[in-house]
């Protein structure tokens, strides 16, 4: 009894913190669902070396992304795919809306102006 009564008490806990957190910063945790799993740069970078790499190496290699160059690119890409809507180009490779919003979220949490 007493072990469950703690257990529920630190539920109750972590559930406030998150709760205080997100309103102070609704950005904060906006992202739970990925709390456990890849850091989000890798995720966003994931979806740059399948979705975009694949033809930048073809197309444009000056523009292949890696985990180094990835953050100072981050105010291009987010103008050529949200934006403009420029990329990906073509009916081939498209993102589906879990992969626009990852990247949304990378960018979003550079504070790019």
């Amino acid at each position: 009894m007493k072990k469950s009564f703690s257990i529920q008490l630190l539920v109750v806990s972590l559930l406030t913190i998150a709760w205080m957190v997100s309103k102070s910063n609704p950005t904060a945790i906006s992202n739970t669902s990925n709390l456990y799993s890849e850091p989000l740069k890798n995720q966003a970078f994931n979806i740059l070396q399948n979705k975009c790499n694949v033809c930048h190496r073809k197309q444009n290699p000056f523009m292949v992304f890696n985990l180094k160059n990835m953050d100072k690119r981050a105010k291009k890409i987010n103008k050529n795919v949200f934006e403009l809507q420029r990329m990906p180009k073509g009916d081939e490779i498209k993102l589906t809306p879990d992969e626009r919003e990852t990247l949304k979220n990378w960018i979003q949490s550079l504070n790019i102006k």
